[in-house]
This record gives structure tokens, C-alpha cells and sequence, in this order.
């Protein structure tokens, strides 16, 4: 009985996590390759920066640049980590350096703090090379 009850708290902890990640919007900061890539690996959108990553090189230019690339002065696979797009987060981590690649660690939320606006945060993407 008790597995069941843990198993609704995860499932309830897990929801309020993405619906608190849903109340952000990326904007981006200009119009370059690299900052479409920053906002569609932070928008946890796989296939999309798949595809950018690409058409920036193929074979080992795709390890460069997840390298290179940094969004809002952290790595690429930091600032998915950051913001938990779970989906080009495991991607990119798999590919980058070791001091570009985020080390998952355990927090705790208050459950019980409240978010006094209804509007979303919005955090302005940008890149550098």
C-alpha cells in the first residue's frame, strides 16, 4: 500500500514541475544559428536542434559545436539541464566535454510557495561562440 502512495507523490511532484516549467518563455536575443539552436534545446524540441546541429557540420563539427556553443554563458547542455529539457539535455550531455556537461544533483522545492503573478517569466536567449 505504501508503494502506491509514493508513486502518487512522485507523480504529483512530477506535474507541478512541468507545469512550472511551462510558465516560462525563451525569447530569443537575435536571429543568429546558434541562438535558434539555444532556444529549441532549452524548448526541449530533440528533432529541431538535431537538425540545426547539423546543418552547422556533420560527423565531429556536431561535438565542436555543442562544445563551442554557449547559451546565456553557460554550455548548451547546461542551460538544457537548467531549465529541465530532459529529451536534448541526455543529447547533448552525451556529446559534450567533461567541464561542458552538467552533473545532476538532487533539490528540494517548497511545495507549498506560490508564485504571486499568473504571468509567465520570460528569459532572453543568447549565444556566443
Amino acid at each position: 500500500m505504501n508503494y502506491f502512495k509514493l508513486a502518487g507523490v512522485i507523480a504529483a511532484l512530477s506535474v507541478s514541475s512541468q507545469i512550472k516549467a511551462q510558465d516560462i518563455q525563451f525569447v530569443a536575443a537575435d536571429n543568429s544559428q546558434e541562438t535558434k539552436l539555444c532556444v529549441s534545446a532549452v524548448n526541449n524540441e530533440l528533432d529541431t536542434m538535431k537538425g540545426q546541429l547539423f546543418r552547422m557540420g556533420m560527423g565531429d563539427a556536431v561535438r565542436r559545436n555543442v562544445n563551442r556553443i554557449t547559451c546565456n554563458d553557460m554550455s548548451v547542455a547546461k542551460f538544457a539541464h537548467k531549465y529541465r529539457a530532459q529529451d536534448t539535455f541526455v543529447y547533448l550531455n552525451n556529446r559534450s566535454a567533461y567541464g561542458n556537461k552538467a552533473k545532476p544533483s538532487v533539490t528540494i522545492n517548497d511545495l507549498a510557495q506560490t508564485n504571486s503573478s499568473d504571468e509567465p517569466i520570460i528569459v532572453y536567449v543568447s549565444s556566443a561562440r
